[in-house]
């Protein structure tokens, strides 16, 4: 082999091994789960009748979620190690067959 595919193997390595990297994937096993249950919420915020409170709640959770940000990473960053190493899929669902 030559030096810049070991170079590359080993920065690879790195990257896959770093807490952003967790934390991406964390957040997408999350957001891709949230977006499975948005058809239904929306319908229920329809049948509410509270669609146009939804710019005011936009907001307010927008300062929520700035709050929760710096708490939920290390979370996020945890559950990609985890789902990178194929031990689980989401919290509690284990992808390993007994």
């Amino acid at each position: 082999m030559n030096r810049s595919t070991i170079d590359v193997k080993t920065e690879v390595r790195k990257l896959a091994s770093s807490k952003p990297v967790h934390a991406a994937a964390g957040a997408g096993v999350l957001a891709s789960a949230a977006l499975r249950e948005l058809p239904a919420r929306i319908a229920r915020w329809r049948s509410d009748g509270s669609l146009a409170a939804l710019p005011g709640l936009a907001s307010e959770y927008m300062t929520t979620a700035r709050t929760k940000a710096v708490q939920e990473y290390d979370k996020l960053a945890t559950h990609g190690a985890r789902v990178l190493n194929g031990k689980t899929a989401l919290p509690g669902k284990s992808t390993k067959k007994s």
